[in-house]
């Protein structure tokens, strides 16, 4: 939200002839200015950051505002004076230092081997071009001394932060504050209406994230940088105004995390495939549809969940001598051993598009799984579904297909990420599950080397392959003790304790696995499990949570494919992103980069719009952040025009191979014709198709 310039006075005719500093700088000098300052701040707060007003109002400070005799202010808190008495001194000090060597984000350099194939076959001959034709060479850091974000940790009395925002020329203020004392006494020094103007004309915006822990302050990075702009993170400055142990936490996060900040923005090809599979899990038959339970739903039988680690090989026979007591959720590759023992488990869950076939192969060369009733993405394998009397399919938000063949939150689950325990917890919660056991769900190792269940398909030589994770984190482990995670596996653990904790008080978990200890899941030997005789069956429970799914009908299914409007879609949005890049300098500007986010990360009123978005973002975000990265490091101005030209041409290439790729699998899907894989991915330009089925494939379709 951005405020009314009515709210603020007037500055405009002082700004060519004042600093920044000085409009916002103000430090009145009587009670009765600073009260009506104190009040004109919190009615910018009240409209434009609502939760800090209220939280501000209702703050009670322990330290107190001083002043000496000359009216400089400072902050003292338990006989101590926060800037020593010389807050100009600190603060003036402190900048100048920093400017010597300022503190910035520098990611790694975008190579043709780090991104896909698409925006690598950009990229090869961007640079190919820029640095062997046209001479251009690259600095190792930024040349442009102008940042899109930055990030003061600590507000104290605010001094620093104008005199910050003149330097960094920087676009969107990320201000990390543990507590409210120094924030709260600063709204009778800064006019705070001054510094949010000017962010907004600057087309940006300053984002407070005071209180809170350091996780939460990344998870709030990374939430607002994908929502503003994810591609202009390199050249980010990082300024600590005091030490604190927090900020010494977030550094150390940050430093290790900031280039996650830029994973998960998708890849062309992916997406290709999961609309692939979408389509042909759907088509010519009606399929089952996830649909998250009403909230008051109870299920009276308790729920096992079974995951492939280590411990399960110890506890299987105690899982099967309660299995007519529960239901049993096989999470992936648990299911072989599970049918080893000789327990059916009611559902088979799966996460992944891909890798799961050899599992289900492997499973079933040796066992009948009819029975069992699959819950998948929808993106899975197209081949899972014959291995199964009955599959439930549920959505994943950020993949292309949910817009299309969905667009319903509830068709979601709310916590299936990053692991199939994920998915197989997530679905029993959102079933109304109230009772929990884990079984197999290890999240690491504790004792041994043993990396999954012995008789899974891990062990097996078709797994011979397969790469493992390295347990490196360090965790306490379930009965005491210390086990060892791996970083895939400890955001398991995180997923895993976050929805235990949604759930509410009155669910109940139990972890009978000999791994990683689990908040809120009570340790407890799967030998001393005795449950009591169920009130309604096993299978009547398990009937009643299929049949509550509605159906995908060959009707919907024709309602929802308009291949057209898709098509549309993907046309609409790029031309938008190459007239972007034509009309913005995109050597020394960074509007283009504003411009384009919001079309991969707001929704739409268009689902075809929203799939389009969802297709392209990964590709064409690579393709900026790699635009970005290189034309800020040129060393010779005089270069800076035509490096602009081959970038922009380079780009259109890419936009105009993505374009035809997604008409082309888009209408081949009616068909039944599958390009080649090379194709979809980018790594060459033969479709696979004969001349006949290409003119067939270039008629529009209803």
């Amino acid at each position: 939200m951005e405020i009314d310039i009515a709210t603020a006075p007037d500055t405009s005719a002082e700004n060519e002839e004042t600093s920044l500093f000085e409009r916002s700088w103000l430090v009145p000098s009587t009670a009765e200015e600073r009260a009506k300052l104190r009040e004109h701040n919190l009615n910018i707060f009240k409209k434009k950051y609502p939760i800090v007003h209220d939280r501000l109002v209702g703050f009670q400070p322990r330290s107190q505002l001083i002043f000496d005799d000359d009216g400089h202010p400072d902050m003292m808190f338990a006989d101590t004076k926060f800037y020593n008495g010389d807050i100009d001194n600190f603060t003036d000090r402190q900048f100048v230092q920093y400017w010597r060597n300022p503190n910035r984000l520098s990611i790694a350099p975008p190579s043709p081997q780090a991104v896909d194939s698409q925006v690598a076959r950009f990229l090869y001959s961007m640079l190919t071009r820029m640095k062997d034709e046209e001479g251009i060479q690259f600095s190792v850091g930024r040349t442009n001394t102008n940042a899109f974000y930055a990030i003061v940790m600590g507000i104290g009395l605010g001094r620093h932060i104008p005199k910050f925002l003149e330097a960094s020329k920087c676009r969107n203020l990320f201000l990390l504050e543990p507590n409210f004392e120094g924030f709260y006494h600063s709204l009778e020094l800064i006019d705070w209406a001054v510094l949010i103007m000017e962010m907004q004309e600057r087309n940006g915006d300053i984002f407070f994230f005071i209180g809170g822990t350091p996780q939460d302050w990344m998870d709030g990075l990374r939430y607002q940088t994908r929502a503003t702009n994810p591609n202009s993170l390199d050249g980010t400055y990082v300024y600590t105004h005091y030490n604190n142990p927090l900020f010494v936490e977030f550094s150390a996060k940050f430093n290790k995390e900031s280039q996650l900040l830029l994973t998960g923005l998708g890849f062309f090809y992916d997406e290709q495939i999961m609309l692939r599979n979408t389509y042909d899990n759907m088509v010519g038959h009606s399929s089952r549809i996830y649909k998250r339970a009403d909230k008051d739903t109870v299920q009276k039988a308790p729920a096992v969940i079974v995951g492939c680690g280590p411990s399960l090989d110890k506890n299987i026979e105690d899982i099967k001598r309660i299995a007519d007591r529960a239901v049993i959720f096989s999470c992936g590759s648990a299911l072989g051993p599970l049918m080893d023992a000789g327990i059916k488990p009611d559902f088979q869950l799966e996460l992944e598009n891909i890798a799961v076939m050899r599992v289900m192969e492997y499973a079933a060369e040796k066992h009948d799984l009819s029975g069992i009733c699959l819950v998948c993405s929808s993106t899975v394998e197209r081949q899972i579904k014959d291995f199964f009397d009955e599959v439930v399919y549920y959505f994943r938000p950020a993949l292309c297909p949910y817009p299309i063949f969905s667009g319903d939150p509830s068709t979601c689950l709310a916590h299936p990420d990053p692991t199939v325990v994920n998915v197989g917890l997530s679905f029993a919660n959102e079933m109304g599950f109230k009772e929990y056991y884990f079984f197999g769900t290890d999240l690491g190792q504790k004792d041994s080397s043993q990396h999954h269940a012995k008789s899974s398909f891990h062990y097996s030589d078709k797994a011979k392959d397969e790469v493992l994770q390295v347990f490196s984190i360090e965790v306490p482990a379930n009965f005491g003790g210390k086990a060892k995670t791996s970083p895939g596996l400890f955001w398991a653990l995180d997923t895993v304790q976050r929805c235990i904790l949604y759930s509410g008080p009155t669910s109940r978990y139990y972890n009978c696995s000999n791994g990683v200890r689990i908040n809120r899941a009570t340790p407890k030997l799967s030998r001393t499990l005795d449950l009591p005789e169920l009130e309604v069956s096993r299978a009547d429970t398990v009937r009643a949570i299929i049949e509550s799914f509605p159906e995908m009908t060959e009707e919907e299914f024709e309602k929802r494919w308009q291949p057209e409007r898709m098509i549309d879609g993907i046309n609409a949005m790029l031309d938008e992103v190459i007239d972007v890049h034509a009309t913005n300098d995109i050597v020394e500007g960074s509007d283009h980069m504003i411009a384009v986010a919001p079309l991969f990360y707001q929704q739409h009123a268009s689902a075809f719009d929203n799939y389009a978005g969802l297709v392209l973002r990964g590709s064409v975000n690579q393709a900026m952040i790699a635009m970005d990265y290189y034309l800020s490091r040129i060393t010779d101005e005089s270069k800076y025009e035509i490096a602009a030209q081959i970038v922009r041409e380079e780009f259109d290439n890419l936009a105009e191979r993505m374009r035809q790729v997604v008409i082309k699998h888009i209408r081949s899907r009616r068909h039944g014709i599958d390009l080649r894989e090379e194709y979809l991915s980018g790594v060459d330009d033969d479709d696979g198709l004969t001349d006949e089925q290409r003119e067939l494939l270039a008629i529009p379709q209803d």
